[in-house]
């Protein structure tokens, strides 16, 4: 009897731990998808005119805060996270074009590593290293919404400090996501589609951030 209750609780684990890793690399699948989405965005923002970067940027902003505030947002979910990845991507060729002339390759490129490396070492922490992190999901929930607002007056003040401040506090708040998403996973929290997406975000804006300061502070 004993024997049969081991051999059970032996199967049961075996099938959790297969549908957890069939689960984890569902997640990176939608991590590279959402890069890619972004990749066909960043391509044909070299055809974006001027004029549309302004609108394009607010009402990105506005539809990213939407979807945090109203839950009936939410069940678009699926659209609303391509549309994010095709408007970003058409947006961030102008600022990777600035960054690679103001920086050069060579330091853009270093600077993409150590973004690259942030996000794994943070997603590193998270996972391998912190048994429960949930109890910072509200703090970086508010924080997220503080930094959309900021971020709405930043485009029509245009004060390179307060521009600053919101790009380290940005990279902060994103590298704590990648702390929690992975602590998420860790912990079975998470569908693959949404966690893709978030980890697609988080390691996107640390890198838009750390371009950022460092095409700031290049002199």
């Amino acid at each position: 009897m004993s024997q049969s209750t081991h051999q059970s609780t032996d199967h049961k684990r075996q099938s959790q731990d297969k549908n957890q890793t069939h689960a984890y690399a569902k997640v990176w699948l939608y991590f590279m998808y959402y890069w890619l989405i972004f990749g066909i965005g960043c391509y044909f923002g070299q055809y974006l005119p001027d004029e549309w970067r302004m609108p394009l940027s607010i009402g990105l902003l506005v539809l990213i805060f939407s979807t945090l505030i109203f839950k009936r947002a939410r069940k678009y979910g699926l659209i609303i996270s391509h549309i994010y990845a095709i408007i970003v991507g058409l947006l961030s060729y102008a600022m990777f074009t600035t960054y690679l002339q103001n920086l050069g390759a060579d330091v853009f490129y270093k600077n993409i590593v150590l973004a690259i490396g942030a996000f794994v070492i943070f997603g590193v922490i998270g996972f391998f290293f912190i048994k429960d992190a949930s109890s910072i999901g509200r703090y970086l929930f508010v924080t997220l919404l503080a930094l959309i607002v900021a971020s709405l007056i930043g485009l029509f003040i245009h004060n390179p400090v307060f521009y600053t401040v919101i790009t380290v506090v940005s990279l902060f708040l994103f590298l704590l996501y990648t702390l929690y998403d992975f602590n998420r996973m860790k912990r079975g929290q998470f569908s693959p589609r949404e966690m893709g997406f978030n980890l697609f975000i988080n390691l996107l804006n640390i890198i838009l951030d750390i371009l950022s300061l460092a095409n700031r502070f290049r002199n």
